[in-house]
């Protein structure tokens, strides 16, 4: 049976001997050397709280908001006060993130060394496989509890998070993707957005940028509403594409850390996932769910709904091919391929996140745990990215809403609304709806919206 700790029911997560063992998890977030966008994540990561077991260390950038604390381990029936939480030391420039100085600090380690105390580490990793967590296991001494230590140390992880790299191991299996071209330099760009316009739109994508806001939509024809990308932009001919690339390069590129991709976009297609463990034993199928984005991400429905039974396969059946491939070559851990498909019904596959991700909390811990029984028959959970419009002061205000109008999670109907995340600090806190059928969840998360939209409010997107 495969060891990593992220998903599971119950019957797979003996309690472990708080006395004399304990694990080590690290809510981190993208590494800095792809992504430097993110210092505002301090909330986001605190979401490692659902995968804790009694005797955890949570390592975290910054305090957890701890209503959100107990509100989770009340579900998951893990015992608030056995769980330790480190914090860094601030850095100037990295308080919302866990950067690689952060996690080297000395006063950092001799603090989560007195946390672990006498006891074995038994299991070492974090939401993003960061070199600089490798570094710390190898501080600690703990590199062996560390699933895939020596990939990641060799900066794999940015590897199993790259859409180029992608491409290049899709392209080497022969799993269907997308025409269109990893971009080395401008010239490739140009030419491969050249050769592809007179076929209809092409999506030209940033390397690690997630939830759409990596993507540009370009098009020689009709203009439309893109679904999944910042904007459709128009050209015309070669010298507007030679523009175009010349413009955003460095911004494609993130100034030279990535390297872009281009490939038709397919208008009126649908996203979904197919998420897999890849362990030392082999590779585990976790879940599955759709994509929702309007047009960045906006929510997910798990597990999918309504998708033909021979589609459904060739989603699972090419992320498992992918999964496999990614195991030979030591990646251990979540592995999270997206698909889309076509209004013909043809299966693309577009990226993988070799990451724990925003969606696997939800069905690994809050349906397999927190709902349980049959969940994915019995129930689907539909999860939202908090509206434009909608605002709350507050975690807890949020919760007190919920609970006064009756909508609150019960864990005797199984139904009702899950807070996800902790605040976000501009008005407000991610949520899922639990029902049992989408119609009844969306019914459920329409009636929401006089709790909470009295007054404009700021939306704060996520990203798997």
């Amino acid at each position: 049976m495969l060891t990593l700790p992220y998903t599971g029911a119950d019957s797979e997560w003996p309690e472990q001997d708080t006395g004399h063992t304990t694990r080590v998890l690290i809510g981190n977030d993208f590494s800095e050397d792809v992504r430097d966008d993110r210092g505002w994540t301090g909330w986001w990561v605190q979401r490692i709280a659902w995968f804790a077991r009694p005797g955890d260390i949570l390592v975290l950038p910054v305090h957890p908001e701890e209503a959100f604390l107990e509100y989770v381990t009340s579900l998951t029936r893990v015992p608030r006060e056995s769980l330790r939480v480190v914090v860094p030391p601030a850095h100037d420039g990295s308080q919302g993130t866990l950067s690689p100085s952060r996690l080297a600090d000395p006063e950092f380690v001799e603090a989560l060394e007195e946390a672990v105390g006498g006891r074995e580490v038994t299991h070492f990793s974090a939401l993003w496989p960061d070199v600089a967590v490798a570094r710390l296991a190898r501080a600690l001494g703990v590199q062996s509890a560390m699933p895939g230590h020596g990939f990641v140390d060799q900066a794999g992880g940015v590897m199993v998070n790259s859409k180029s790299a992608f491409r290049t191991i899709a392209g080497g299996i022969g799993l269907p993707v997308p025409e269109g071209a990893v971009c080395t330099g401008p010239e490739v760009a140009e030419q491969a957005i050249t050769e592809l316009l007179p076929g209809g739109p092409v999506v030209v994508k940033h390397d690690f940028l997630s939830g759409g806001r990596g993507n540009e939509v370009l098009t020689s024809g009709e203009s439309f509403r893109a679904i999944g990308a910042r904007r459709v932009v128009r050209v015309s001919g070669r010298a507007d594409v030679r523009s175009y690339v010349r413009e955003r390069w460095a911004w494609l590129t993130a100034g030279g850390k990535g390297r872009p991709i281009v490939e038709r976009y397919a208008r009126d297609s649908s996203a979904f996932f197919a998420e897999f463990l890849l362990g030392d034993d082999g590779v585990e199928l976790l879940g599955d769910g759709e994509l929702l984005s309007a047009p960045y991400a906006v929510g997910q429905i798990m597990p999918s709904q309504g998708l033909e039974p021979n589609v459904m396969e060739k989603i699972v059946a090419g992320g498992r091919r992918l999964a496999h491939a990614l195991r030979a070559i030591g990646y251990r851990g979540v592995l999270s391929p997206d698909a889309i498909v076509t209004p013909d019904r043809e299966v693309l596959f577009t990226e993988y996140n070799g990451r724990v991700t925003g969606s696997t909390h939800i069905y690994g811990r809050i349906g397999h745990r927190v709902v349980g029984g049959s969940f994915g028959k019995d129930r689907v959970i539909l999860e939202r990215v908090w509206p434009e419009g909608w605002t709350t002061p507050s975690f807890t205000a949020a919760h007190r809403a919920l609970t006064d109008a009756g909508v609150a999670y019960d864990p005797a109907t199984r139904t009702g609304v899950v807070l996800t995340n902790a605040f976000d600090g501009s008005g407000g806190v991610m949520y899922c709806v639990v029902a049992g059928s989408l119609a009844a969840a969306w019914d459920r998360d329409r009636a929401l919206k006089p709790l909470f939209s009295r007054k404009a409010g700021a939306s704060r997107g996520t990203s798997r």
